[in-house]
């Protein structure tokens, strides 16, 4: 896609919380550490075995949760302390066991929530669903989307017609093969990356939150995202770069780079690294 595909990212980063929960990642909500009150999940991390050289699946399971928290708390003094402040994972494995939703509809529902309040950009999503898709499972069908005319959808779901084109442009993308499950499933992350960066509408924050959220991939780290800046900014005490401090701004953020610095001691773990970096920042809010 063009630069002017991506156009609704930015804004929209910086309106995670507002809009974003609970519809577009509903799994958004308490995504690491916190009391579920459910006897199965652990009390604590054994600390006591040593982190292994990872050998992952390509997504996230009990066990390389388990093995990610123990190589943060290993390879970043600062995990020691978060993990203590969060405590165990379980709101991690708690997404793990919702399993993953229709990657389609999530992404399809991504684009119609850019740029519009919840509400509004629900009711949309709801007439589109009557439209081309199976209400009572919720999910979007690709064919009825891509045989749909741009004028019908615009009339029925009320939609602008370049989310529309967005929409129906990756609608194409699941039926041609350059996404499906066996990609999602098989794929390494920068695979996906390279494949997603091409999807119209679709800007590097919604991938790398797919790929934590849709896909429960070890690697997702959003960048962009102003809570993990934020959390990122206060946990590893990141100075502000000189043209800031010249002008004296208090609101300023770190930049990618000044967060890539850190984020390389995280190794292949960078999802649940965020995951608990954003309850950090839920939590300086309180």
């Amino acid at each position: 896609g063009s630069s002017g595909d991506k156009s609704g990212d930015s804004a929209r980063r910086h309106r995670r919380k507002q809009q974003m929960n609970p519809q577009t990642f509903p799994q958004l909500q308490g995504s690491a550490g916190g009391s579920s009150g459910s006897g199965s999940l652990p009390a604590v991390i054994d600390l006591d075995q040593p982190a292994p050289e990872p050998n992952l699946p390509r997504s996230m399971t009990r066990q390389s949760v388990q093995q990610g928290v123990r190589y943060l708390i290993q390879n970043d003094e600062r995990f020691k302390h978060i993990v203590q402040l969060v405590g165990p994972p379980n709101g991690i494995l708690e997404l793990l066991d919702k399993g993953k939703p229709d990657p389609f509809t999530t992404l399809a529902q991504t684009i119609c929530h850019q740029q519009l309040n919840l509400r509004v950009c629900q009711g949309m999503f709801e007439r589109l669903l009557a439209l081309c898709g199976d209400r009572s499972s919720k999910t979007l069908v690709p064919a009825r989307v891509a045989a749909a005319s741009a004028d019908k959808i615009r009339e029925v779901a009320k939609l602008s017609y370049r989310k529309i084109e967005y929409i129906q442009k990756i609608a194409q993308r699941f039926l041609d093969g350059t996404l499906n499950a066996k990609v999602f499933e098989e794929a390494s992350d920068d695979e996906l990356r390279q494949r997603m960066t091409q999807l119209p509408g679709i800007g590097e924050w919604t991938l790398e939150m797919f790929l934590i959220f849709q896909l429960h991939r070890h690697g997702g780290i959003p960048y962009g995202d102003v809570a993990l800046q934020s959390a990122m900014k206060l946990v590893y005490n990141i100075a502000p770069p000189t043209s800031i401090t010249a002008k004296n701004e208090v609101n300023w953020m770190p930049t990618k780079p000044q967060m890539e610095v850190f984020a390389k001691r995280w190794g292949p773990f960078g999802s649940i690294a965020t995951l608990y970096l954003l309850r950090v920042a839920d939590r300086s809010e309180e």
